[in-house]
């Protein structure tokens, strides 16, 4: 595969066509399951729009998947870029993620969280998250439970529980995670 040719928004459409309905799944039952529009879902379907990662962790909740099975391209060598364009924004642009690989049940990905920001979220039940901090410090909140964490601290947590990552410096947090999924 050829970096500079990659279209991630139609491979994301490709792949949700084809597990829906691998899942012998309607694009309105869907909808209904993930809270997503149906007008929407055929616009990502059909590689019209570019998605935010809240969507797609939407969409991924609903047909009971990891992310990166929406972002997954055949390959045996992969190079991701670091500051490539094929990042996913959360609600407010105070958080980005970049997906990598899919390795055995796990899934990783390059994130970066806004000066002065938090973004929350939770995953599948049985899911496994690990954080690597890769500069300046992040206050993560895992259920009730706050973690400071400094530059290459490494937190591991389940998933499934709301955990919010939070950002009181004047910088960007720059991190690497990895989530692994009990039925991939």
């Amino acid at each position: 595969m050829n970096e500079e040719n990659i279209d991630l928004s139609g491979q994301v459409g490709v792949n949700l066509r084809e597990i829906r309905k691998n899942k012998r799944m309607s694009l309105e039952e869907l909808a209904n399951v993930s809270n997503v529009s149906k007008l929407t879902l055929g616009k990502i379907e059909r590689g019209e729009t570019n998605p935010t990662v809240n969507i797609l962790w939407k969409i991924c909740r609903g047909l009971n998947i990891p992310l990166v099975s929406l972002l997954t391209f055949e390959e045996h060598t992969e190079v991701h870029r670091f500051g490539s364009e094929y990042q996913f924004a959360g609600h407010n642009n105070d958080w980005f993620v970049e997906p990598l690989f899919k390795t055995h049940g796990s899934e990783w990905y390059r994130g970066c969280i806004e000066p002065n920001s938090e973004y929350s979220e939770c995953h599948l039940a049985g899911s496994e998250e690990i954080v690597l901090v890769l500069n300046g410090q992040l206050e993560l909140k895992v259920g009730e439970k706050c973690h400071q964490l400094n530059q290459w601290d490494v937190i591991k947590f389940k998933g499934e529980e709301l955990h919010t990552y939070i950002n009181r410096s004047n910088e960007k947090v720059h991190l690497m995670l990895s989530l692994t999924y009990t039925t991939p």
